[in-house]
C-alpha cells in the first residue's frame, strides 16, 4: 500500500508547523476535508502501537477516504509534537497524556484500544518479591512524566508508598528504555518499569521476576492503557476525519485480536518494531484487544481521578472537568467491532 512518510527529528517537523497550521484554518474555513492530509504520529519500538501500525497498513484508513501522512517524530516527546501541530493524532498510553491535558494540552481522548503491555521487574536474587520490598530502592524509567513512571507511582501508592519528589520511600532514574536492562544487571537500579517488547524481552533473557504486568496485575489488567487521540482543533474543525480515524483503529484493534501473530509479522516487516514476530506475536497475545469507545472514557476518568487522589495533579483540579474536555465520542463510530475475518460487525453498548 503507498504511504507517505515524514521522518526526521521534532526540530525540523516544528518549522512545518507554521505552514500546516495555516493549511488546517484555510482547510476548515472552506469545509473541505476531502483536501485534508491527516499527519498521523507514529514512533519506530512501539509493539503495543498494533493497532495504529494495523489501521495503515491494512488501508483501513484509505477504505474511510481518509487522506494521511505518517509523521515519525523520532525521539521527540509525543505531546510536543501534538502541541507543536506536527501532528494531528495518534495513539499512547493514557496515563501519560492526563497530567499534559491538565496543563493544556490541546488533546482529547476517542477511544480504548487494549490493556496490558508494561511491567516492574526485578532480579530474582535481589531478596525483592513484593511491591512492598522496593522501599528505599531505585527504579528505572524511561521519563519521570512517561507513562510507565506514572503506572508504578499508582502501584506503589496502592501499596501505602510516600511517592512525593522529596520523599525516601522510592527514588525514579531515567535511563532510555533499551539500556534499563542493563542497568537492572549491573546494580545501578532496584527495579525497572518497562514497556514491551523490552520488558518482555529482557524478563525471558535475564529471568526477571515481574512485581508488576499490567496484562495481569489489577486494577491494571482490567484498565485500558492504550488510547487513541486527536488534536483538539481536528476534533473540532475536522470532525468526519477524526471520527473516520477512531474508527478505522477500533476496526485494527479487532483485527489485531484475531490475527495477532500476523499482526506481529507486519510490524517487523515494516520497520514498526524490531525482535523476533514469533516472540512479538506471543506477547500480543498476553494483551486483550477489546477495543471500545467507552472503555477509553472509564479508563480516562478512572486514571484522572486516581492521580488527583495520590498528587499528581493540581490541587485545584476539577476532574470531572478535565474528563469532559478531554474526550470526544463521535456520532456514528460504533462503541467496538469484532472481527470476522477480515471483515467487521460493529457493537454498541
Amino acid at each position: 500500500m503507498k504511504k507517505k512518510i515524514f521522518a526526521g527529528v521534532l526540530a525540523a517537523a516544528m518549522m512545518m508547523a507554521a505552514t500546516t497550521a495555516c493549511g488546517n484554518s484555510q482547510g476548515a474555513a472552506n469545509g473541505n476535508d476531502g483536501e485534508y492530509v491527516l499527519k498521523i504520529g507514529e514512533a519506530q519500538g512501539a509493539l503495543c502501537h498494533a493497532p495504529l501500525q494495523i489501521a495503515m497498513e491494512n488501508g483501513y484508513l484509505d477504505e474511510a477516504g481518509i487522506k494521511w501522512e505518517r509523521v515519525d517524530f523520532g525521539k521527540a516527546d509525543i505531546q510536543a509534537a501534538l502541541g507543536a501541530g506536527t501532528i494531528d493524532c495518534g495513539f499512547g498510553l493514557v496515563g501519560k497524556f492526563i497530567q499534559p491535558i491538565d496543563n493544556g494540552l490541546n488533546m482529547v481522548i476517542t477511544a480504548g484500544m487494549h490493556t496490558g503491555c508494561t511491567k516492574l521487574l526485578v532480579k530474582k536474587d535481589s531478596g525483592i518479591k513484593t511491591v512492598s520490598d522496593l522501599k528505599g530502592k531505585k527504579i528505572a524509567v524511561s521519563s519521570l512524566a512517561g507513562s510507565e513512571a506514572v503506572t508504578a507511582k499508582r502501584l506503589l501508592f496502592a501499596d501505602g508508598f510516600d511517592i512525593s519528589a522529596d520523599s525516601s520511600d522510592i527514588e525514579f532514574l531515567v535511563y532510555s528504555t533499551t539500556d534499563q536492562p542493563i542497568a537492572l544487571q549491573n546494580g545501578a537500579v532496584d527495579a525497572i518499569c518497562v514497556m514491551d517488547p523490552i520488558a518482555s524481552q529482557a524478563e525471558k533473557e535475564y529471568d526477571l521476576l515481574a512485581l508488576m504486568d499490567t496484562a495481569k496485575t489489577e486494577p491494571f489488567a482490567s484498565e485500558y492503557c492504550c488510547v487513541t487521540f486527536v488534536s483538539t482543533e481536528l476534533a473540532e474543525k475536522h470532525t468526519d476525519i477524526a471520527a473516520k480515524f477512531t474508527d478505522a483503529c477500533l476496526k485494527a484493534s479487532a483485527w489485531v485480536a484475531a490475527h495477532p501473530e500476523e499482526a506481529a509479522k507486519i510490524q517487523v516487516e515494516k520497520d514498526y518494531v524490531s525482535g523476533n514476530a514469533d516472540d512479538n506475536g506471543a506477547i500480543l497475545k498476553t494483551y486483550e484487544f477489546r477495543p471500545s469507545v467507552q472503555g477509553g472514557y472509564d479508563a480516562l476518568v478512572n486514571v484522572a481521578k486516581e492521580l488527583k487522589d495520590i498528587g499528581l495533579l493540581g490541587e485545584n483540579t476539577d476532574t470531572d472537568a478535565l474528563v469532559k474536555r478531554s474526550f470526544k465520542k463521535f456520532d456514528g463510530v460504533p462503541d467496538s467491532y469484532e472481527a470476522n475475518g477480515d471483515s467487521f460487525t460493529a457493537v454498541n453498548k
